[in-house]
């Protein structure tokens, strides 16, 4: 393993050219990709015997890993099958070769070559014709490796070994002393590899190998690499100065010509000499009134588009590179507020401030060479599609290929970017400092032309850590180098990570970690928290998520069953398709969670069958219910200036990695939880919130000898309700809200009141009414409607808990669907909660519901559309009671 087995990450010396060789370039491009992406790449198993034969990959695509190409030979059963993870476990611990063949043609190539590494998982080293040309020890970095001179006329043999991660990881161990982590093996804080493939509390133990991002052969006579168009926008939004800037690699003096075209066609240039003794160049120019980019419904996404030609003195060009260019300007506003303590957590975009409502992204897949572009334009599609605009790209999984970000810049998704640290306490010895600040620096190199990035956050829950083993972690403490302490990675998130942000990316702001507030993880006055005291901790009852609000909720969740349709796909044994079964608990991996799913959906609902159709939906609608309660909590605090008590909140999480139970809204392979529509309809920007609440006991404010516990008091209790309103657009908006109260049991309308016609201010919420009585026995619904009647938000409130509720006959509830192309209509006499509509022929993947498991009121038509339904389709519903 040559210096690997000292903890080294080295480029073996070649003939340096040029500025003395590519590797004094601070960093290798990861974005431009002229030459030939290598494929047709060839398998082996190491160390068995001397000449195992090779396999060839069954695909021609140029990225690949030991899992899939095992998978595709058959030479393992699948690991998302069954319990078939257990069968596997070998692979990870077992060293694996890659190797595939390219011709060069030395009479027809330019004068330099280089082979570009994108990524490679992860501990690699990389022979050239039998030379090792690199040793590579962090998936993370990308590697520019000059070969000029050491390639063959005609066929050249590229060859990689990949030495077990799990096995370098327990040697640094050793070396190095253990640091402990919270979910997979310890080992792993050693090891600069996709964190989660150790074992996560979603997913499984998958110690994938390969070259999982392309290798490409470049071959030029001269080149700029590491472009970045960054556009500073004025304060006030009317000028934007452009800097291009570059690293070169030339032999003679050139022209850079850059022209950036707006998106109405105007073009600007620049044209700038650049010497061969240079190794970097800069460009300027000003863009006066410019068009400007925004997050999803703030405003449109708009592109300008940078040429950018390299030129010989002849007038040759020697390379022609384009780029898209979002304006905008970013802060991360922290300022006191008017009447609470602490200061504001939200982001401000081009002087707009943005309520953040998104979620948590981890890795679409264990096997990241099965990701598809049109499974990251799929995903992200969906998010924006139920109303939410950011994601946050969380700390154990990777960063994300490019398509991710550019459908993030295209959709208008701002992105919450995490450094890959999460749940443990970090080395900082001198070989990985230096490893994680070059992997940082490329990185940032990459991503920072992506204007959809709005904050880097340093590491996942690492402070967290740092509380729970009551580290060393003197917030007074400034000093920036603590590699001494027992908390030494404070060293990357307080002092690497931030300067090289601030000279690589300096308009994107950066946050130590996440939760982080300056003084400690759980001050919900200051930064971010993650709130898991539904679910995690004290557990309390989700029906109280208005007392856990925080300036900014950035982690929080409930978990829930995937749908039947998606068991069956892993769960191959027909006796195993019930709630509490040896497959399906070996598929959820949170420990503790048949318990604490249990406790939450029996303290909240009825549940009259164990079966596991009723078992999935028990379980999807409590977690819809819950994730309800925690957005319509938190967005209520966003009340404009100087009271934005709450500046965003991201649930865990949008997706899974492989099939599996877990907190995710939509599940593996794409079928949608309740509580993605649940959370769509609350999300959206006119919103209508209700809550009903008890008044406090009187009992508790008496005397001493009046004080009862809950389970003893007998007293009547009066109960009262509050509505608001959310505008989450610009403008202000004049709405008539109708607030109607249905007996449960007869669907009788009790009451109905019409609020006076009022204006929402734009961009935050307005309280409407307040304590409101109302009968335990009754069904709220409130809608809201333009003055001219049209219906553009509905909010439903029930008794809580729901178990409690007593309901009608489901044969005398009165429901009626009418299914028409596109589209269901549903009427109901009596309320309904959570009316799921399903096809019960599983092989139909083509409806689209855009809506489902949304509650029903006498009088008011209900329409659902179905992208891909017909007429005639047998359309089926179940809803809270009909089992």
């Amino acid at each position: 393993m040559g210096d690997i087995s000292t903890g080294q990450e080295t480029q073996v010396p070649t003939p340096q050219h040029l500025h003395g060789g590519c590797s004094k370039v601070p960093s290798q491009s990861l974005f431009y990709a002229s030459g030939v992406a290598l494929s047709g790449w060839r398998w082996r198993q190491c160390g068995l015997t001397s000449n195992v034969e090779w396999n060839a990959c069954m695909h021609s695509k140029p990225t690949t890993e030991i899992f899939t190409d095992l998978l595709d030979a058959k030479q393992i059963p699948d690991p998302f099958l069954d319990e078939n993870e257990k069968l596997v476990q070998w692979v990870g611990e077992s060293d694996w070769e890659y190797a595939c063949d390219f011709t060069h043609n030395a009479a027809n190539a330019h004068a330099f070559q280089d082979l570009v590494f994108d990524g490679l998982d992860t501990i690699a080293s990389v022979y050239l014709n039998d030379e090792l040309i690199l040793e590579s020890t962090n998936m993370f970095h990308a590697h520019r490796i000059n070969v000029t001179g050491k390639l063959h006329d005609g066929l050249n043999s590229l060859r990689i070994t990949f030495h077990s991660a799990l096995k370098y990881g327990k040697d640094r161990q050793k070396r190095h002393g253990h640091y402990r982590s919270f979910n997979g093996d310890h080992s792993r804080m050693h090891v600069r590899k996709a964190q989660y493939h150790y074992g996560w509390d979603w997913g499984p133990v998958l110690m994938s190998c390969g070259p999982y991002r392309e290798v490409r052969l470049e071959s030029y006579a001269a080149q700029i690499n590491n472009i970045f168009v960054d556009p500073q926008l004025s304060c006030d939004l009317q000028q934007a100065n452009v800097s291009v800037s570059f690293d070169a690699a030339i032999d003679q003096d050139v022209e850079v010509n850059v022209c950036i075209t707006s998106p109405s066609s105007v073009r600007y240039h620049s044209t700038a000499i650049v010497l061969k003794s240079e190794t970097h160049g800069l460009l300027s120019l000003t863009i006066p009134t410019p068009e400007l980019w925004y997050p999803i419904g703030h405003g449109a996404q708009v592109f300008y588009t940078a040429d950018i030609k390299l030129k010989a003195s002849s007038g040759t060009i020697l390379q022609s590179t384009t780029k898209k260019m979002g304006i905008r300007r970013v802060r991360l506003v922290q300022n006191p507020l008017e009447d609470q303590p602490g200061s504001s957590f939200y982001f401000e975009v081009n002087n707009n401030p943005v309520y953040s409502c998104g979620a948590n992204w981890i890795p679409g897949h264990s096997f990241l060479t099965s990701m598809t572009d049109a499974d990251y334009t799929a995903a992200l599609t969906a998010l924006a599609d139920s109303n939410q605009n950011m994601i946050r790209v969380w700390a154990g999984g990777i960063y994300e290929p490019d398509i991710f970000y550019e459908e993030c810049d295209r959709l208008g998704i701002l992105v919450w970017q995490d450094f890959m640290f999460a749940c443990g306490r970090y080395p900082c010895y001198p070989e990985f400092a230096a490893s994680v600040k070059k992997e940082a620096v490329d990185q940032v190199l990459r991503l920072r032309n992506f204007c959809s990035i709005i904050v880097y956050a340093g590491n996942n829950e690492d402070y967290c850590i740092a509380e729970n083993l009551k580290l060393d972690w003197d917030i007074d403490d400034n000093s920036g180098d603590w590699t001494s302490t027992n908390f030494p990675a404070r060293t990357i998130y307080e002092t690497y990570l931030p300067s090289i942000i601030a000279k690589y990316s300096p308009s994107v702001p950066y946050h130590p970690g996440s939760p982080w507030g300056g003084n400690g993880t759980e001050d919900p006055t200051v930064g971010d928290t993650h709130q898991w005291n539904v679910w995690h901790g004290s557990q309390e009852k989700y029906q109280l998520w208005d007392k856990l609000v925080s300036r900014f909720v950035s982690e929080f969740g409930m978990l829930g069953f995937p749908s039947v349709k998606t068991i069956n796909k892993f769960v191959t044994d027909p006796k195993q398709r019930y709630p509490q079964s040896s497959v399906l608990d070996h598929h959820n991996k949170a420990d503790g969670s048949e318990r604490r799913l249990a406790l939450y959906v029996m303290e909240n609902l009825r549940v009259n069958a164990m079966d596991l159709e009723s078992w999935v939906y028990a379980t999807q609608l409590m977690q819809a219910e819950c994730l309800s309660f925690a957005y319509r909590s938190c967005r209520r605090e966003w009340r404009g200036p100087r009271r934005e008590y709450c500046g965003g909140n991201l649930v865990w999480q949008l997706n899974d990695c492989w099939p599996t139970q877990s907190w995710s809204l939509i599940d593996f392979y794409g079928d949608r939880k309740l509580a993605y529509y649940a959370i769509k309809r609350v999300s959206a920007n006119l919103s209508l919130g209700i809550n009903r609440t008890t008044p406090e006991l009187k009992a508790l404010k008496g005397p001493p000898e009046k004080i009862t516990d809950p389970p003893h008091d007998l007293s009547f209790k009066t109960y009262i309700f509050d509505i608001w309103a959310v505008n989450m657009t610009l403008d202000n908006f004049d709405a008539k809200i109708e607030v109607r109260l249905f007996d449960i049991i007869t669907g009788a309308l009790v009451e109905e009141k019409h609020l006076p016609l009022c204006s929402l201010a734009a961009n935050r919420t307005t309280e409407l009414a307040a304590d409101l009585a109302v009968l335990q026995t009754t069904a709220i619904q409130a809608r809201m409607l333009t003055p001219d009647g049209v219906v553009v938000a509905r909010a439903s409130d029930w008794p809580q808990p729901l178990k409690y509720v007593m309901l009608p006959c489901a044969s005398d509830m009165g429901i009626t669907l009418t299914v028409m192309d596109g589209l269901v209509e549903i009427r109901s006499e009596s309320p309904v909660k959570c009316l799921q509509l399903y096809l019960p022929d599983e092989s139909r993947n083509d409806v689209i519901w855009e809506d489902n498991g949304a509650d029903v009121f006498p009088g008011d038509v209900y329409v659902i559309k179905a992208l891909g339904l017909e007429e005639g389709d047998d359309v089926r519903m179940r809803f809270y009671g009909s089992s």
